[in-house]
């Protein structure tokens, strides 16, 4: 019966290596037949293969020595390494953007609430000093608000009874303005200076038959621009139109809130672009945008000159982001640093709730599924 194991091992294949050399055509046959080969010739070349044995026509033997094989690597293509030069801490002077998108506060969800809203500004705040010692030196902070800073009165809104904390007042004088003072007086100490600049969202619009200008976010910005009088290096911002066109060593900023703007089968993207390409039309161009509103968070191209981003929101669990856009992103804030020559560098995700961090897989680490 044949072998099917082909070669043998060990001391085994050790006698094969000397019998085979001088081994009768008879032998071989039967080794051939041992090891599982078809005929001699065919055992012949693994053994060759194998051992480096091989047998010329007259029987002689020729053994080819073992020996160390000697790979010459060529790279390909020809490259060269530059040396990676370990430098000591060294940064030019930039500045430093913070969007604060959707806070909502006053409002009531299963994830959300006003000591929620203070405990994730905290967390916030914390976060942000962190960036400026290490991107230090950072000159100035320039925060963004875009809107739906409290979540207002109006029913239309989704404030109605059991989803809010309390009314608009409270929402605005004891809680908001509060909460945003400590933040900017907190970072005004790292800084030279703060600038707040904020623009108003649909849930501060106090009726349908309201004025524009009727809008909770404005009382918001007008309550804490009084309530930051006295700070020096502090300036608070209110707006007068429904968006605010900054300019920061040069580089110019588009913010608005976004509800101008009507998701496309639940898909913001398509209608924001469009809507993009015309108020930088309209303003003259610029560089970045940043809206909010739709409580997820999205980046695109304007054109081959300017991107916008749609901001993630403070809040959770507010329904209406499920119902209207299908999904609905981390308690995360934006943040980015402004050069002089290299516009917007650096940018980070804030986090504010440890409860939303990024789920982590249980499997070992560098694992590659296909």
């Amino acid at each position: 019966m044949t072998n099917s194991t082909y070669l043998p091992s060990g001391e085994e294949l050790k006698r094969l290596k000397r019998e085979y050399p001088n081994a009768s055509q008879e032998r071989l046959l039967e080794l051939a037949n041992k090891y599982g080969y078809k005929n001699a010739s065919t055992f012949g070349d693994a053994v060759y293969r194998r051992l480096g044995v091989k047998r010329d026509k007259t029987g002689a033997t020729q053994i080819i020595e073992e020996a160390e094989t000697i790979i010459e690597r060529i790279p390909y293509p020809d490259f060269k390494i530059k040396p990676f030069t370990v430098m000591k801490a060294s940064r030019d002077v930039e500045d430093l953007g913070i969007v604060w998108a959707d806070w909502h506060t006053g409002k009531v969800t299963e994830s959300y609430d006003i000591a929620t809203n203070k405990a994730r500004v905290d967390k916030l705040l914390e976060n942000t000093m962190a960036l400026i010692n290490l991107h230090r030196p950072i000159r100035k902070v320039w925060i963004f608000e875009t809107g739906d800073g409290v979540q207002g009165e109006n029913p239309y809104q989704g404030s109605k009874i059991g989803e809010t904390e309390c009314g608009a007042y409270e929402q605005i004088e004891t809680h908001a303005v509060p909460m945003r003072s400590s933040f900017l007086t907190s970072i005004s100490q790292g800084v030279e200076e703060v600038e707040y600049i904020g623009v108003a969202g649909n849930h501060g619009v106090y009726d349908k038959t309201a004025t524009a200008r009727t809008n909770w976010d404005n009382f918001l910005y007008a309550s804490l621009q009084k309530a930051l009088k006295g700070q020096g290096n502090i300036k608070v911002n209110t707006p007068k139109w429904f968006y605010q066109l900054v300019n920061i060593r040069g580089f110019r900023f588009f913010i608005i809130h976004g509800n101008q703007v009507t998701a496309t089968a639940g898909i913001p993207l398509f209608a924001m672009r469009r809507k993009m390409q015309e108020w930088y039309a309209y303003v003259g161009g610029f560089n970045y945008a940043y809206a909010a509103h739709f409580h997820s968070g999205a980046y695109d191209q304007v054109n081959s000159n300017a991107d916008y981003t749609i901001s993630p929101p403070l809040v959770t669990g507010d329904s209406w982001a499920l119902e209207k856009v299908g999904r609905a992103s981390e308690p995360k804030q934006l943040c980015f640093g402004v050069h002089d020559k290299w516009g917007r560098t650096f940018r980070y995700d804030l986090h504010t709730d440890n409860r939303f961090l990024p789920k982590k897989y249980n499997e070992p680490e560098g694992v590659v599924t296909v």
